[in-house]
């Protein structure tokens, strides 16, 4: 139970962070907050998103991260210690450092 008072007390401090999901491996929502606060819809997308992701299997090669970018936001998710966290943050996407990042809006 202490670990996972210390992956919230991580997870509540990445910046410009609006919300958070820990879950386990099989999508089941363990905890979460702001605008993740009891988002089943959410945690059901993600939890299909590394199932298909696992499809994907290259030898050699494990999932490590993933993010989902939006316009003014991204989903930034991994896997560790047999749960899935996923991180909705904040962005300007006229600063975004990556060059190789697009973001992609709806009229795209």
């Amino acid at each position: 139970m202490h670990s996972v008072f210390r992956q919230l007390r991580e997870m509540e401090r990445i910046p410009e962070q609006m919300g958070y999901l820990i879950m386990t491996m099989d999508g089941a929502v363990i905890s979460s907050g702001g605008d993740l606060e009891n988002n089943e819809k959410i945690a059901d997308i993600i939890s299909k998103t590394i199932s298909t992701s696992k499809s994907l299997y290259v030898p050699d090669e494990q999932f490590q991260n993933m993010s989902i970018l939006y316009q003014h936001y991204h989903y930034s998710v991994c896997v560790s210690n047999k749960k899935i966290h996923v991180s909705k943050i904040r962005h300007d996407p006229n600063t975004l450092e990556n060059d190789e990042v697009k973001v992609i809006t709806e009229g795209s």
